[in-house]
Order: C-alpha cells, then sequence, then structure tokens
C-alpha cells in the first residue's frame, strides 16, 4: 500500500537527497551519453534562444546586448539574462553550472508544488508524487540540460501561483501585494502572464460574488497589478530612456508573430518545423534588408539602433495582423495548428511524435483530474489553476507555440494528474486520502 502518512523530515530529508543523486546522474552523465541522439532533436547541452551573449556582455561590462557592437536591446526580458549573468561571474562561461542550478532550482519547484498541492487535496499521493512526476518528466529534464529560461521562469510561477492561493484563501492586502510581487519577477523573467490579473479580476467577480463585493476584488487586482509594476518599474524606466517609448516587456512580439505565421502556412510532411523557422528568420532578414535598417545578420536580426529593432517588430506584427485580416481562415487554421503545436511539436516529425507519446496521456490524466475536482465538488481548490492553464495556452495560441512553450505548466499538470491517480488507487485498495 502507497504511504498512508507523509514521510517524516528524516525521511523527506533522505528522499531528497536520493532524488538528486538520480536526476544529477542522469543529466550529467545519462543523458550526455544520448547527446548525438537527442541533442539535435531538443537542443540539448547548449544555450537556448541568444541569452548567454546577453550575460556575457553584461559581465564583460558592455551593457544589455547580443555584441559589443550591436545597440543596447529589448527583445529579451532582463530576468533570466541576469541569473545567467551571475553564474558566470562565479563561474565562468559554464554549461555545467548552469545545469546544476536548473537541477537545484527545480528542486525548489518541487517543494512549492507540495505546498500548492495541499491546497487542492488532502492525499499524500498527490503531495509527494506531483512534484516526482515533475522532476521526473523528460520535458524537465529537457530543459534542465540546456541554458534556457524554462527552469527559472517554472520557479518563479509556482511560486506567484502558490502566492495567489494564499491571497484568495486570506482576502487580505498584504497577501495580493506579495502575489503581484511574484507575478513581477515572473513577467521579468518572460512576460506571458501580465496580462493575467485581468483575467483573474473576471474569475474572482464570477466565484467570489457571493463571498467578497466587486469593490474588494477590484482593488486586490488592482493592488496586485501595482505591485507588479513597481518590480517591472526598472526596466520600463529603462526603455523609455532607451527609445523613449512605453515598453513594459520586450519587442520580440513581431518576430514572433511573424515566424509563428509562416511557419502554419508552410508546413507540411515534407517541411520540418526546424527548416521553416529557418526560412522565416531568412524572410525577415529579407525585409530588413529591403527597408533599409542596419543590422548584423543570424537568426535575429541585431541591429545598430534601439529605434530600429522596436520599429521592426512593429512593422512585423502590423504585418502579421494585416494578413490575417486579409484571411481569416488563414488565423483559424493557425489557431488550430498552434494549439496541437503548444503541446507536441517538435523540430522535425520524429521528435513530435515523441512528444505526443509523452504529452498526450500526460493531458488526458490532468484534464481527467480537472474533471474529477470539479465533480466532488473542488472547483474553487482547482479553479485558479485551471484558469492560468488556460490563459497561458491562449497568449501563445494567436501567435507561435511549440512543445518547449508547455514546460512550464508541467507542475500544475501533475498535480492534476497525481488527483487521478490517487482516486483510482483509493478505489482499489478502498482507502481515501492516503
Amino acid at each position: 500500500m502507497f504511504m498512508t502518512r507523509l514521510p517524516k523530515k528524516n525521511s523527506l530529508a533522505v528522499l531528497f537527497l536520493l532524488v538528486f543523486f538520480v536526476k544529477a546522474i542522469l543529466l550529467f552523465v545519462v543523458i550526455p551519453e544520448l547527446t548525438e541522439t537527442l541533442a539535435p532533436l531538443y537542443s540539448q547541452n547548449a544555450f537556448a534562444d541568444e541569452y548567454d551573449k546577453l550575460a556575457i556582455n553584461l559581465v564583460r561590462g558592455n551593457g544589455y546586448r547580443f555584441f559589443p557592437e550591436t545597440a543596447e536591446t529589448i527583445m529579451r526580458e532582463p530576468g533570466y539574462p541576469m541569473f545567467l549573468s551571475v553564474i558566470f561571474l562565479i563561474f565562468g562561461y559554464s554549461l555545467t553550472a548552469v545545469k546544476l542550478a536548473n537541477l537545484l532550482l527545480a528542486l525548489v519547484v518541487a517543494w512549492v508544488m507540495t505546498r500548492i498541492a495541499r491546497k487542492l487535496s488532502g492525499s499524500n499521493m498527490v503531495i509527494l508524487c506531483s512534484p516526482l512526476l515533475f522532476l521526473f518528466h523528460p520535458g524537465t529534464f529537457i530543459a534542465e540540460s540546456r541554458g534556457g529560461v524554462e527552469i527559472l521562469f517554472t520557479l518563479f510561477l509556482t511560486l506567484f501561483i502558490f502566492a495567489l492561493y494564499k491571497a484568495i484563501e486570506s482576502n487580505k492586502f498584504w497577501d495580493y501585494l506579495v502575489a503581484g510581487g511574484m507575478l513581477g519577477l515572473t513577467v521579468l523573467t518572460k512576460s506571458t502572464p501580465i496580462l493575467f490579473p485581468a483575467f483573474l479580476f473576471v474569475y474572482l467577480l464570477f466565484v467570489e460574488r457571493y463571498k467578497t463585493s466587486p469593490r474588494f476584488i477590484f482593488a486586490s487586482i488592482a493592488t496586485m497589478t501595482i505591485a507588479m509594476l513597481i518590480i517591472l518599474s526598472p526596466w520600463i524606466i529603462r526603455n523609455y530612456v532607451v527609445v523613449g517609448k512605453f515598453v513594459p516587456t520586450s519587442s520580440i512580439l513581431g518576430v514572433s508573430a511573424h515566424a509563428g505565421q509562416y511557419i502554419c502556412k508552410h508546413l507540411s510532411k515534407e517541411n520540418r518545423f526546424v527548416d521553416l523557422d529557418r526560412d522565416a528568420a531568412l524572410q525577415r532578414t529579407q525585409l530588413a534588408m529591403e527597408r533599409g535598417y542596419s543590422f548584423r545578420k543570424g537568426y535575429y536580426q541585431w541591429f545598430y539602433s534601439t529605434d530600429d529593432e522596436v520599429e521592426f517588430n512593429t512593422y512585423l506584427l502590423k504585418r502579421v495582423i494585416n494578413e490575417y485580416k486579409e484571411s481569416p481562415l488563414l488565423l483559424l487554421k493557425c489557431l488550430a495548428f498552434n494549439f496541437y503545436n503548444f503541446w507536441c511539436a517538435g523540430k522535425n516529425w520524429w521528435a513530435t511524435l515523441l512528444n505526443m507519446i509523452v504529452q498526450l496521456p500526460f493531458l488526458l490524466l490532468a484534464m481527467a483530474g480537472a474533471y474529477l475536482s470539479v465533480r466532488n465538488g473542488q472547483a474553487k481548490s482547482v479553479g485558479p489553476i485551471i484558469l492560468f492553464i488556460a490563459y497561458y495556452v491562449l497568449v501563445y495560441v494567436p501567435i507561435l507555440a511549440q512543445a518547449r512553450y508547455s514546460v512550464p505548466l508541467i507542475p500544475f499538470l501533475s498535480i492534476l494528474a497525481c488527483i487521478v491517480l490517487s482516486a483510482v488507487r483509493n478505489k482499489c485498495v478502498g482507502g481515501s486520502n492516503r
């Protein structure tokens, strides 16, 4: 029979160390041995999305730019490059140090998950197994094995959701202030959740209308939003100084929207996702040259003027929107493709198939867990998590989506999935909440 009570502190410490060593062996020994096979599919054992270039220039005192000769950039939020710069400052340009940091951060995520799980279920199986499911999910290992933003972003995201649960329970402005601060740190790392307070406001108006006045709900969400903006304010002020415009997050939306539309238009059995992504980058380079911009060529266009960077991204976004206006059917096609891509799309069809094998059963379990919780009268308990998952997917679907973007949702999906596993176990052994 599975554990009938939570382990004592000593047992938890032993479990923690065991998980750490097992994951370390897999991350630093087993996965590198498979690098020749897996690296082309999942960009493992490498730095992703040029974050390391920003960190190196920060360490060298060149400012927030990709290359010493290019302009200061707004293309990436500063959270992860600053995190990398601290690691580089202490350990040098070391991917091993970054992978170790990812492993430790993932363990912190697992601990925060136990706190969130207690809000949703009294089952020890949910509380203990959901973190293990997250830690040993293939998506987590892939994220840990590369110099990418996913693990740090996942940590801030889980901390925000935990703070949000506490705020909703206590109905205190201070807790909403703390939740807003955590949301600000999350947005500084990746801007996806920046509009979530608006969705949360509507949700709370509907769910808490018999418990809390609309005026108090509005004041609470306003408090959260103000706290978020306070955390973001140094970045916003810096951006205004650089380009003279209000840019609360980053300037990359136009690039992402263009890439998403291009891939959607040309995706077929003969065209791989990664090849289309490169073709889209080549088209952006051509468009930038036609418009007379001065820039350094690459997957991204690294401009010698920050104003040009912002202007070009604005142009790309308007171009994408105009094309969707001319062809609503293309928009519908891209929405459908991106919803699928968000969960399964890999660099090629083989990677996509592997993603499907892992993701689809996982998603079905999570959906069943959400349904079971609602059916058992726990809708308010799982509501914030379901709301955030829906919001998060909705942000990516109109723009650009691939399976790695779903990694930050693994902790929440794991909790929902374990609710089903706990229910099945209880039904089989005739127990409950054990």
